[in-house]
């Protein structure tokens, strides 16, 4: 009866054999006492055809109590992840989706940059193939750097670091001892199903006593402060823990590490760059506010510029000849010039020119008179 299931398979990535797997499942299936249509398998070589292009794809569960469109964690992930080409999000279940890249360098950049975050709440990522069953998603493994504080200045270095990491994850990886902030850091791979931790005992022979160092998490998401599992906070806790004297939980904030290392010293040359340029501002201002002892010296082309700028015009004289006559006015004779000096019409702004016209009636209600018949004219009329 069970014969027709000696091709099954074990969990992928798993250690266990085809035929242990293949023996597990007969045991199972001969405890339900099924039929024999029940026991005849489907047959199905679904393995890729040629020329199909191979798919670089994550699998990813977003932690939180309710549902996450596919559009939302799309939205969030897609510019974190930094756009890369041919990244498409599909759903397979309750915050769970599958991301497909085009390349193998985006994928693994992606996994290695963890944690990632959507509204704050952790994304757990894991290899995935497309043969997997949802149910071989485990979504339980976190990879985060992690700081252990106040460290002793003998074991601040790479020998004694290694030694650290591995007591808090035998397989961490990265230990770098930083200096300026005075703490060893790592890359752990933390249970999501446990409690954050939150310290280490370290056994110093030199010291001659055994010391507590506090353990901080780099950009850790929400976590329950009763608890200290991820994925929900103290007030949704199935298993909340007791308060102290104070009132405090057992978890707290403490276990975030300050986002120091963003704080790079661009960020100090640039505000005192804005500073210094606001210095130079108020000393420039200063400067051509107030006057310098002597005479400034303009090009003529500056100093027409600035003339022009400012509405100055200069006022320019033309030679006129005026013929009058001195002497009798029917001889015509004994006639002299006088020389008049008048402004040039071309110097004189529009404004100027309007004043200076006496034939302009610049009072709009005013009336302009009307000239007066002279003598000579009315006895010439007559």
């Amino acid at each position: 009866m069970a014969a027709g299931f000696g091709s099954g398979r074990g969990k992928v990535g798993g250690s266990t054999s085809p035929r242990s797997a293949r023996f597990q499942m007969e045991e199972a299936l001969g405890k339900l006492d099924i039929t024999d249509e029940e026991a005849t398998p489907l047959v199905l070589d679904d393995r890729e055809e040629d020329g199909v292009k191979h798919k670089w794809s994550l699998a990813g569960k977003v932690l939180f109590r309710n549902t996450f469109h596919i559009q939302t964690i799309t939205s969030a992930l897609r510019p974190a992840w930094g756009n890369p080409k041919g990244l498409v999000f599909r759903s397979v279940g309750r915050n769970m989706f599958v991301a497909d890249f085009k390349s193998q360098r985006d994928r693994d950049r992606v996994k290695a940059g963890s944690p990632w975050h959507v509204s704050h709440n952790d994304v757990i990522l894991e290899e995935f193939v497309d043969h997997m069953r949802p149910t071989e998603l485990k979504f339980d493994k976190l990879q985060l750097w992690d700081r252990v504080i106040n460290l002793p200045f003998n074991l601040m270095n790479e020998n004694w670091g290694k030694a650290i990491a591995r007591q808090l994850d035998k397989n961490a990886t990265s230990v770098q001892i930083d200096p300026v902030g005075g703490y060893l850091r790592a890359r752990i791979t933390v249970d999501v199903n446990k409690p954050l931790r939150r310290g280490m005992l370290i056994e110093s022979a030199k010291r001659q006593s055994t010391d507590w160092y506090e353990i901080q998490y780099e950009q850790v998401p929400y976590f329950c402060f009763s608890c200290g599992r991820l994925g929900h906070s103290d007030i949704f806790c199935p298993t909340p823990g007791s308060t102290d004297a104070d009132g405090n939980l057992p978890f707290g904030p403490e276990l975030r590490a300050d986002d120091d290392r963003k704080k790079t010293g661009s960020a100090e040359n640039s505000s005192r760059d804005r500073q210094g340029s606001q210095n130079g501002k108020h000393a420039t201002n200063l400067s051509s506010s107030v006057p310098e002892t002597g005479e400034e010296v303009n090009s003529p082309v500056k100093k027409n510029a600035q003339h022009k700028r400012k509405g100055v015009h200069q006022q320019v004289y033309r030679k006129v000849e005026v013929p009058t006559i001195t002497g009798n006015q029917e001889g015509g004779s004994g006639t002299c010039k006088e020389i008049v000096m008048f402004p040039a019409q071309a110097t004189l702004p529009a404004s100027d020119a309007l004043e200076h016209d006496p034939s302009v009636n610049r009072d709009p209600k005013k009336k302009k008179p009307t000239p007066t018949t002279s003598e000579n004219s009315a006895a010439a009329a007559e």
